[in-house]
């Protein structure tokens, strides 16, 4: 979550930058309270993707138990699971723009919640940014389906939970970051930048598994 920033602060960027300038100009204009907004649209967002990877274990737990897989088979699903983190190490360096396709996997679900996220516009108490937030975290996301699959792939409900958790917990400085940044993105598109972080991933996912 953390060596994808650079996908977030792209990806999310306008959107993180449309959600603070939409909050009241005091609130925009105290640090303090603009953190606290920030906060806790990322806690909303936090809670979806726990949910989400709860959900996702869980279906992967059902399909374990279901097929009595055997020591053999978990070690196949582990590969698997390797196989997907190298993947996303390859599209965040750009030499896989293809996992953008999972994104149309959550269009209609999207379609369907967009018109609520957009009711709570523009945001004046927290309750609102919480549950902002939390709408947010099903935007459709080649990064964070991925990385759901993989949540799947551990065969295990609250495994699921808590690794799309610190997924999510890897993310938030780069929200933050682009909340403050808000129209300077192109600094962070750079090639070089973007292939060193996606090879980072790739070592990491072949020396972990």
């Amino acid at each position: 979550g953390l060596l994808s920033s650079t996908h977030c602060l792209i990806m999310c960027g306008g959107i993180v930058g449309a959600l603070t300038i939409s909050l009241p100009l005091e609130t925009r204009q105290n640090p303090k309270a603009l953190f606290e907004f920030l906060a806790t649209y990322s806690l909303g967002r936090l809670l979806s993707y726990t949910i989400a990877g709860f959900l996702a274990g869980l279906f992967g737990e059902l399909l374990v138990n279901a097929f009595s897989l055997q020591e053999n088979h978990t070690r196949i699903l582990f590969a698997l699971s390797t196989l997907i983190l190298v993947g996303i190490g390859l599209h965040i360096a750009g030499w896989l723009p293809e996992i953008a396709r999972l994104e149309k996997m959550g269009v209609w679900l999207w379609n369907r919640i967009e018109p609520v996220a957009q009711s709570l516009l523009p945001v004046k108490t927290k309750s609102q940014a919480l549950i902002l937030g939390f709408l947010w975290g099903w935007l459709p996301c080649g990064v964070t389906y991925s990385v759901l699959i993989w949540s799947a792939l551990l065969g295990d409900a609250l495994s699921g939970a808590l690794a799309m958790t610190a997924f999510g917990l890897g993310t938030v400085p780069g929200i933050l970051m682009a909340s403050y940044f808000s129209g300077r993105f192109h600094q962070f598109q750079k090639k070089e930048l973007k292939r060193g972080l996606g090879i980072l991933i790739i070592f990491l996912a072949i020396v972990f598994g």
